[in-house]
């Protein structure tokens, strides 16, 4: 039986070595963590920003940590509920989602396997120094505003909100003015958005005809030229851009509901490669910006899910 784990362990390295090497866990349950996800580099690749459940808490808040001291700072109000954690492009900001302003606590409903979340009321966009200080409110409202990004420049964000009655896809001026949707669907969900690094597309995830069952989608900013990118029966979400251009990795239920794994896609030709392989939740992809490193969320290691570093290098086989 141990050399059959052995052998398998060790296919899954050589099949993962195409891609992706020196793999090592940024975030520990030993931090203060009940689990972390959703990673992020700044633009100087120097550091990260990421969300995190505190121990005894039930709601994530938002962390930067520098990749060499390796020390989480908490940089949301420590209150609410937080996600979406990014950085502006020149370094100077971030932003993220957050319902620390709401009039009552709100009760979030128990979390399933799925790769469901709950689109929590009062959830408004925030703008902060790096340090989390001189916090400003881009959005208000009771609806959901999250699932933000800046573009390329930093001149504008999109994000996802259902304050029309449906969750749909908003670009607004980097200060939170002239906020306008781009997506005009009735009764489906639109969300996940990133600007592509030339900035003349977002990509998205979306589920138009079935519910739920979520498909990767490609935008012009101005909300026009929409299209599918991915054709298939399972659920494809956490869409995020290869500085190429022309890549796109994401999370997918394609192995089943208990062992999602990531993928990349070419946008031009829909080849797709396998990044991952493990039987257990692989998902949240990001790259730094030069493209030699890939950030993502990983249950490989036993226990709660937590934040993933390796070297990524690209080659057509």
């Amino acid at each position: 039986m141990k050399i059959l784990l052995l052998l398998l362990t060790t296919l899954i390295l050589q099949s993962e070595e195409i891609y992706i090497s020196n793999v090592e866990q940024l975030t520990f349950s030993s931090m203060n963590f009940e689990k972390a996800g959703e990673a992020y580099f700044s633009p100087d690749g120097k550091s990260i920003i990421f969300q995190a459940v505190p121990k005894g808490e039930k709601n994530y808040q938002i962390y930067t940590m520098n990749l060499s001291s390796r020390i989480p700072l908490m940089v949301s109000t420590g209150k609410g509920a937080c996600t979406c954690g990014f950085f502006k492009p020149d370094g100077t900001k971030i932003l993220f989602a957050s319902s620390h302003e709401a009039l009552e606590p709100i009760e979030l409903k128990k979390p399933t396997d799925r790769y469901s979340w709950e689109f929590t009321p009062f959830m408004n966009l925030y703008e902060a120094n790096i340090d989390g200080s001189h916090l400003t409110r881009l959005t208000s409202g009771s609806a959901y505003h999250a699932e933000c990004a800046y573009s390329p420049d930093g001149t504008k964000i999109v994000y996802a909100s259902n304050e029309s009655g449906s969750m749909n896809l908003y670009v607004c001026d980097a200060d939170g003015n002239n906020a306008h949707p781009i997506t005009n669907t009735l009764h489906c969900y639109n969300g996940g958005p990133f600007f592509s690094p030339q900035g003349d597309w977002i990509v998205f995830r979306a589920d138009r005809e079935i519910k739920d069952n979520l498909q990767l989608y490609l935008i012009r900013p101005d909300g026009t030229e929409e299209r599918q990118i991915t054709f298939n029966s399972h659920v494809n979400w956490a869409p995020f851009w290869h500085p190429n251009g022309k890549l796109i990795a994401y999370t997918t239920s394609k192995h089943g509901h208990h062992a999602y794994q990531i993928y990349l896609i070419d946008i031009e030709t829909l080849q797709e490669y396998r990044l991952t392989y493990t039987d257990t939740f692989e998902g949240l992809p990001s790259f730094s910006s030069d493209g030699n490193r890939i950030l993502w969320t990983s249950k490989r290691h036993g226990g709660s899910p937590q934040v993933f570093i390796a070297d990524f290098k690209f080659q057509k086989l």
